[in-house]
């Protein structure tokens, strides 16, 4: 699109109207707090309850916008479970859409799993008992009603899950949650001049929005005690990828990918992260100077100009979120653990290899996604090499199933990949050693799919039948 001189001079005015009374807090003055998910806990047995329903929301000040969330908010509670437990949980749908719930990263048998086949009507529930038998791992939840997933996650039907264990305990990194262990859901829209979300469906590929988005809020601050912070950091966006970094180029100690710890922490300039992807970070404190993470280049004027006569998938601004240390330093600090985990993470051989191609169009290998249809039948127990190739750089998740990247575009992946994951990033071919530890069954199968909502929305999912083991 070209700008006309008249579009230009009124866009002008226009944005600097705005700067004299700013909607969008941005300035040092004017950044919101980081708002903290409340934290619910199973204890003694009781269940736990998510009430899917209408709330309103402030994402810009002074406004109030309708949206979608659990127990009444933007967003949903975030949940912490111990490996071990049995948790009851009791979903109930208070929306006037159908809508099936899942727990991204979760290792439970495919019935327990969520999905079409446990669709929850208007004012019904769903109410499954969770075995949680695996390491402290930060998941999350999400929306993935069949051919809905990308809108209604994006209206807010999404939260953070963390599993604790003995290891998660023992260590010597921050663990008091909205003290100094902060959930990071980072998300983007695209907000009217009311600071309401809109969406519209792409004609392809997925939503990309230019207003970033930290647990609800546009570059928040958060108050922070000088020492070590974690940061538990989710990808809730329905497509876009974040290349973090700090702003005053200090390393980011990445401890834990998407299935739990990795063996050692892993000092890093620059930090991907995919949609559906979770990573945990250390950032050292100890010097009291504020610093933020931000992620790549904000849009220029024109971008802005342009912004205003047509959707702009270029950010406006690339601030995550602002750490601002406060207090004394501890007369004790500890130093970054060499070790997270007390042995090598394992691996096996592969009793077979599969291809998988995800073209421009939707579909995987060529086929949309057929609830009727099972496109891949394996032992549980066993370990598959699987090749992903994309046309379009996008995400990737498997239900059901932990893997190691192998290689990335024939090379070694990066050290802080090197852990237990569910979900990758394709940008060319991808090869994983793939772990069957569930099983699943004809009518609860587990899938695999796009992590671009709206091509798995589209069809770009696959169905995937793991036999118990013998």
């Amino acid at each position: 699109m070209s700008l006309s001189r008249r579009q230009f001079l009124q866009a002008s005015g226009i944005t600097l109207c705005a700067g004299a009374v700013p909607l969008r807090a941005n300035a040092a003055g004017q950044q919101p707090a980081l708002p903290i998910p409340p934290l619910l806990e199973s204890r003694r047995g009781q269940p736990l309850f998510l009430t899917l329903q209408r709330a309103h929301w402030s994402f810009t000040q002074g406004t109030r916008a309708p949206v979608w969330g659990v127990n009444g908010r933007y967003l949903g509670p975030t949940i912490r479970v111990w490996n071990g437990d049995d948790v009851k949980l009791i979903y109930s749908n208070r929306l006037t859409e159908n809508v099936s719930m899942t727990i991204r990263g979760l290792q439970v048998p495919g019935p327990l799993m969520g999905g079409a086949a446990r669709m929850m009507s208007p004012s019904a529930d769903w109410a499954p008992v969770l075995p949680i038998r695996q390491n402290a791992s930060t998941l999350w939840y999400q929306a993935n009603t069949p051919n809905h997933m990308a809108q209604q996650v994006y209206n807010g039907l999404a939260g953070m899950w963390l599993i604790e264990d003995d290891v998660s305990k023992s260590l010597p990194i921050p663990n008091h949650y909205g003290v100094d262990d902060f959930p990071v859901i980072i998300q983007d829209k695209r907000l009217d001049n009311f600071g309401t979300p809109e969406y519209s469906e792409p004609g392809s590929g997925g939503f990309v929005g230019d207003s970033l988005m930290v647990n609800g809020a546009q570059s928040p601050y958060v108050e922070v005690s000088r020492g070590w912070v974690r940061l538990r950091l989710l990808n809730a966006s329905n497509s876009r990828r974040y290349l973090l970094q700090m702003s005053d180029g200090r390393a980011l100690h990445v401890i834990s990918g998407d299935q739990g710890f990795l063996p050692a922490p892993v000092s890093v300039k620059q930090l991907s992260l995919a949609p559906g992807e979770r990573r945990e970070i250390l950032v050292d404190m100890t010097n009291g100077d504020e610093v933020s993470i931000t992620c790549g280049e904000a849009a220029s004027i024109v971008d802005r100009i342009r912004g205003f006569f047509e959707p702009s998938s270029i950010l406006i601004s690339t601030l995550v979120l602002t750490l601002r240390p406060t207090g004394l330093l501890p007369l004790v600090t500890d130093s970054l653990p060499m070790r997270l985990l007390p042995e090598e993470i394992m691996t096996g051989t592969p009793i077979r290899s599969r291809d998988f191609t995800l073209g421009d169009d939707p579909g995987i290998n060529g086929q949309l996604w057929d609830p009727q249809r099972i496109d891949v039948t394996a032992q549980q127990g066993t370990w598959e090499r699987w090749t992903l190739r994309a046309d379009s750089p996008q995400s990737f998740h498997i239900e059901g199933v932990m893997f190691q990247i192998r290689n990335v575009n024939g090379a070694m992946p990066f050290p802080e990949d090197r852990g237990w994951k569910d979900t990758v990033w394709i940008d060319g071919q991808v090869e994983l050693l793939v772990y069957y530890g569930q099983p699943s069954w004809p009518h609860f199968p587990f899938q695999f799919a796009s992590q671009t909502l709206e091509l798995a929305d589209r069809g770009s999912i696959g169905q995937m039948l793991v036999n118990p083991a013998p």
